[in-house]
C-alpha cells in the first residue's frame, strides 16, 4: 500500500517526505526547513544581538527590559517575510508565528532562572501599524504574530498601542533617521489601557506590577521598540501611578 504523499512546502511548491527532526514545520520541506537562521546564541542582553552590539551601547536609556528574536534578518527571512506581507502568502503565518515560540520560552526560562516562580507575562501587546498599512497589507503582521503566540502559550492579547501618525518603510531608513522618525510615533490608547488594567486586577497586590510583552515582526535599531515601550510606561503612569510596568520585546527577526 502507498503511502500518502505529504502536502506541497508553502515556500517552494516541491513534495517530499518531511524529516522527524522538524515535524513541527509540516508545511515545510526538508530543504527550506533547513535554511531557518535559528538564533542560537546571545551576545548582547539587552536587545539580543547575536553580535557586537553599537545600538545598545549608543543609547542613553532603554524603555524596555530586553528584546529576543527567534531568527537572524538574512536574505532566506528577507523572502518569506515579503512573500507574507506584500504577494500574500497566507500559508506562511502559522510557519512564523511558531518560530516565534522557542525564543518565547527561551526568555521565559532566562527571566525565571534563580527565582521559586514561573515567569509570566500579563499580556501580549501586537505593535499596531498605520491606517494607510493596514488598507494596504489587509493585515497587521506583528498582531497575527501576537494572537498565534497568545493562542498557543495561554496568554492574552491587548491592542492597547496606537499610532500617532503614518510612517515610511523603516527599513529604508538611516540609524539616524529611524530615531527621529519613531519619536513618539506610539501612544497608549488610554481607554483599552484602563479597561487592561481592571481586568487584571492589579490593584489588589500588595505591591503592583506590570509585565508586558511587546510583539514586532523585526528588530533593527530598537527604536521602534524603544518608543512602544516608552509609550506605555507613560499611558500605565498616567493612569496608575502605584504601577510598575516592565516592559518586554519579542520579535521574529533580528536585523
Amino acid at each position: 500500500m502507498l503511502s500518502p504523499k505529504s502536502p506541497a512546502c508553502v515556500i517552494c511548491g516541491m513534495l517530499g517526505d518531511r524529516s522527524p527532526r522538524h515535524a513541527e514545520f509540516p508545511e515545510l520541506c526538508r530543504h527550506c526547513f533547513v535554511q531557518i537562521p535559528w538564533i542560537t546564541r546571545i551576545y548582547c542582553a539587552v536587545c539580543g544581538r547575536p553580535e557586537g552590539c553599537p545600538d545598545c551601547t549608543r543609547r542613553q536609556e532603554a524603555a524596555f527590559i530586553c528584546n529576543r528574536s527567534a531568527v537572524h534578518y538574512d536574505p532566506v527571512i528577507r523572502q518569506w517575510l515579503a512573500l507574507y506581507k506584500y504577494r500574500g502568502h497566507e500559508g506562511l503565518a502559522p510557519i512564523l508565528g511558531k518560530m516565534l515560540i522557542p525564543a518565547y520560552r527561551g526568555m521565559i526560562a532566562q527571566q525565571s532562572a534563580g527565582s521559586q516562580t514561573a515567569f509570566r507575562f500579563d499580556a501580549v501587546i501586537p505593535v499596531p501599524v498605520s491606517d494607510e498599512r493596514l488598507q494596504e497589507r489587509g493585515f497587521n503582521q506583528a498582531e497575527r504574530l501576537a494572537s498565534y503566540l497568545a493562542e498557543h502559550e495561554h496568554l492574552t492579547v491587548y491592542d492597547i498601542l496606537q499610532r500617532t501618525r503614518h510612517s515610511d518603510k523603516q527599513s529604508f531608513k538611516t540609524r539616524l533617521a529611524r530615531l527621529r522618525d519613531t519619536k513618539q510615533l506610539f501612544a497608549a490608547d488610554l481607554d483599552a489601557t484602563a479597561e487592561m488594567l481592571d481586568t487584571l486586577n492589579l490593584n489588589a497586590l500588595h505591591q503592583p506590577l506590570i509585565k508586558l510583552l511587546v510583539i514586532d515582526d523585526i528588530y533593527t535599531t530598537g527604536s521602534t521598540a524603544n518608543s512602544c515601550a516608552l509609550a506605555l510606561t507613560e499611558g500605565i503612569e498616567q493612569l496608575a501611578p502605584q504601577i510598575n510596568a516592565q516592559i518586554f520585546i519579542l520579535t521574529l527577526a533580528r536585523s
